[in-house]
């Protein structure tokens, strides 16, 4: 390598996106953020993907109690209401810190090992643990790291540091809120929403996608889904979708939730006729599905009624697993108007009901959706601005 080699590398920008899995909106973020970077072409940065807690064995186990914890949340919605009261007890910039040093102590310790070897210029994180341990790294062991976090909710929960470069939100009910839990305005940066670059070029019609999954094209469509664990009262749903009393084709996405998939199979062959139930597993385009779908029956998870609010179908609310998936819930029905909230499944079969018979109720939902598609994707303006960042 010559001294001119030498000099280019060391003059490109290596950016670090990181992962954790606590549901899976926090890596389908992280993930649209990485491919607008790399979308760039930038000779300049380097992107680097790393899946921060899957390698070591002892990051792993405390990302599986995430995923326990995400799971109790979506049967036990009283579980995480607690979480955050509990947040108050030492104030709400201490608690997070307390849970580190104590509990986590060995996890931060290996942590920013791994954050030492692989020496970041910029680190991009979408979970408030993740986003905490990366200011550690800055303050105790590399001060020139800028840490920049994009906060995939759509307010601002007490977990969230305070002590991050640059903190990026995506409505103004998260910058106010962010205003009022210390941020200041010079760390805020507020973006359209977050979304999957595939999402934004989709241009083909539910008539498409129906054909390309087999579906009836002249069957109302209901797609139910839970996040990616497939919880959260789904299997009520759908029970409950088996008494509406028109043709409709439902769709099942079951996500990993391995039990609820196979109770659907086997319930498919002995529903009513009018009744074409089509439950799936985890999918990676379901989004594709989505746009198959004249109605979106889903929890409050921000980037589920998100996707369909940028796929034009209308949502149905049915669970909110935490004050977090409550204030998303208020913003995309009574906010942006993009759907309805449901707190019994009897009133999700009369909706249905009504749709089937006259879908033109649901226009006024489509005509605000296409007004947050018309907004853009965040992730460019994101990337864009890490692209300058210094």
């Amino acid at each position: 390598m010559t001294l001119n080699d030498d000099t280019m590398s060391e003059k490109k920008k290596r950016i670090l996106v990181t992962y954790i899995e606590a549901g899976f909106g926090h890596i389908t973020t992280a993930n649209s953020i990485a491919d607008a970077l790399e979308h760039l072409n930038d000779p300049n940065i380097e992107v680097i993907r790393k899946y921060t807690f899957k390698d070591d064995p002892y990051l792993h186990r405390i990302e599986k109690g995430f995923v326990r914890d995400v799971k109790w949340a979506n049967t036990f919605p009283w579980h995480n209401y607690i979480q955050m009261a509990a947040t108050h007890l030492f104030g709400i910039h201490n608690s997070l810190p307390l849970v580190v040093n104590t509990l986590y102590r060995r996890a931060r310790t290996k942590y920013l090992k791994m954050l030492s070897e692989i020496q970041p210029d910029i680190i991009i994180d979408t979970h408030y643990l993740t986003s905490f341990l990366a200011t550690q790294y800055r303050d105790m062991i590399d001060p020139h790291v800028k840490v920049v976090t994009y906060d995939p909710d759509n307010n601002v929960h007490n977990w969230w540091n305070i002590r991050v470069d640059k903190f990026v939100v995506n409505c103004r009910l998260a910058f106010h809120e962010a205003l009022e839990k210390d941020f200041t305005r010079e760390q805020l940066m507020i973006v359209p929403f977050v979304t999957r670059k595939e999402i934004m070029e989709v241009t083909e019609d539910k008539a498409y996608y129906r054909e390309q999954y087999g579906l009836p094209q002249d069957r109302f469509t209901v797609m139910v889904a839970a996040g990616g664990y497939g919880k959260s009262g789904m299997s009520r749903v759908v029970d409950a979708l088996m008494r509406v009393k028109h043709p409709i084709t439902v769709i099942a996405i079951c996500g990993t939730n391995k039990r609820l998939y196979r109770r659907l199979m086997r319930l498919k062959n002995r529903v009513a006729p009018r009744i074409d139930l089509r439950p799936y597993e985890f999918v990676n385009k379901v989004y594709e599905l989505n746009r198959a779908s004249d109605v979106l029956l889903t929890k409050a998870g921000p980037n589920a009624m998100l996707d369909s609010a940028l796929m034009g179908v209308p949502i149905g609310v049915f669970y909110c697993a935490s004050p977090i998936e409550y204030k998303s819930m208020h913003l995309f029905t009574s906010i942006l108007n993009c759907g309805r909230f449901f707190r019994h499944a009897h009133r999700i079969v009369k909706w249905i009901n009504d749709c089937v018979v006259n879908p033109s109720i649901l226009d006024i939902y489509v005509e605000a959706e296409n007004e947050v598609r018309q907004r853009g994707n965040g992730a460019l303006q994101i990337a864009q601005f890490i692209q300058n960042y210094s």
